[in-house]
């Protein structure tokens, strides 16, 4: 083997250990990675290369340097910020490894047909009876014993019984080509193994979509090319969420920061159905330069018997108050400009704000390149638009586009 090819070889399979050291359980390395090491006097030129399989479960607070590949676009983000010292609520990531597994060694056939099956030019209803039923061929695959132990244990080293958030993350979704925010599932208050598992399948499902299939035919991505990760995290009971953006989302100005916020969590706030409190901050006085407080008369927060969500009436004297604490506000500035200058590039994220509340309480759940402003150069501000609506009207190519 020349030199390059056996460097090049040599550091795969160390950043393979690296990756593999950041899991406690669900996949060993075994010894035959050392026995299989190239040597440069008994290997020849057209041996094959040794096949390093990538684990099934990575955990956030150590990823070994994994990538979007294997942790998804959201899982990848997360492990970076948690690299960087940030605020990020632990758990662990069932990696795309887990998906090719489970689903695209399983049943890629069947998949790969009732993919080529939806129709590019139907109706919404026949698109949805479509992606209906491909998204039921995923969510039916039965999980070997490998991934569901991986899975299972990777969930008790959280804790007993843990409430977790369970969240898609496709390895091409929040970049700066492609967003997909919001186009795959997301489930919180989750509990229990069994649940974590089903999830982790609606989530996999997630991928076929209506919107999802349609966002990849518009952005000229695969029907059925990608693969999904799935992040579980521990959930922050959160008094207040929100999104930021690292510039202004009406002019590209990248000297101040844009935040939204709402009681409770974020996720009315993400699908459009809560109107948010919102602030511009300037980067470098950090004078809250913008601010709107608006009437908050629901709230998501978790239901009653410990398990899922439910929406409820804010009381009265907390509608038309401020959601977010002028330490909270400084703090989310503060993130801000790490976050930006962690990953290179303008940042569009969301936060947590657990009860009881200050800027030790401000937890960041997600932070993904901002995909308006960093393609085109500033131009005059639109009006009448939100940050979360700067974010989402960008999401999906014009329909009417040619």
């Amino acid at each position: 083997m020349h030199c390059l090819a056996a460097t090049l070889w040599t550091n795969n399979v160390d950043r393979a250990h690296r990756v593999a050291q950041s899991l406690d359980v669900g996949f060993a390395w075994g010894e035959h990675l050392e026995a299989a090491r190239p040597d440069q006097d008994d290997r020849s030129n057209d041996q094959p290369e040794p096949h390093v399989t990538a684990p099934y479960i990575v955990r956030i607070d150590n990823a070994g340097g994994a990538d979007a590949d294997l942790l998804g676009g959201k899982g990848a983000s997360l492990a970076r910020l948690t690299d960087a010292g940030l605020r990020v609520p632990p758990g662990f990531v069932v990696s795309t490894q887990a998906y090719r597994h489970a689903v695209l060694d399983g049943i890629r056939d069947q998949l790969d047909a009732a993919v080529a099956a939806v129709p590019a030019h139907a109706s919404s209803d026949e698109m949805d009876a479509a992606c209906a039923r491909v998204r039921a061929l995923v969510a039916a695959v039965e999980l070997d014993e490998a991934v569901a132990e991986s899975i299972h244990e990777a969930y008790l080293a959280l804790g007993d019984d843990v409430a977790v958030a369970v969240r898609s993350s496709s390895a091409v979704e929040d970049s700066v080509e492609h967003s997909f925010a919001g186009e795959h599932d997301t489930y919180l208050w989750v509990r229990g193994v069994d649940e974590v598992i089903a999830r982790v399948l609606d989530c996999w499902a997630s991928m076929f979509t209506t919107r999802a299939m349609e966002y990849r035919r518009k952005a000229g991505l695969s029907g059925g090319g990608d693969a999904m990760a799935v992040v579980v995290q521990e959930m922050v009971e959160a008094r207040a969420a929100g999104v930021f953006m690292t510039l202004d989302p009406e002019n590209g100005d990248r000297s101040k920061i844009a935040v939204e916020a709402i009681w409770g969590l974020g996720e009315p706030l993400v699908s459009g159905t809560a109107t948010p409190d919102s602030f511009k901050i300037d980067k470098v006085t950090g004078e809250v330069v913008h601010r709107s407080v608006v009437d908050k008369p629901i709230e998501m927060v978790r239901a009653e018997h410990g398990t899922g969500t439910a929406t409820v009436e804010v009381a009265a004297d907390r509608r038309e108050t401020q959601s977010l604490t002028e330490d909270e506000l400084a703090e989310l500035l503060r993130l801000a400009r790490i976050v930006e200058k962690h990953f290179g590039c303008p940042q569009d994220g969301e936060f947590a704000i657990k009860q009881g509340g200050g800027a030790d309480s401000v937890y960041l759940v997600q932070s993904r390149p901002e995909t308006v402003w960093s393609h085109r150069s500033v131009e005059k501000a639109s009006t009448g638009a939100t940050l979360m609506d700067s974010i989402l009207s960008h999401l999906v190519p014009d329909r009417d586009a040619k």
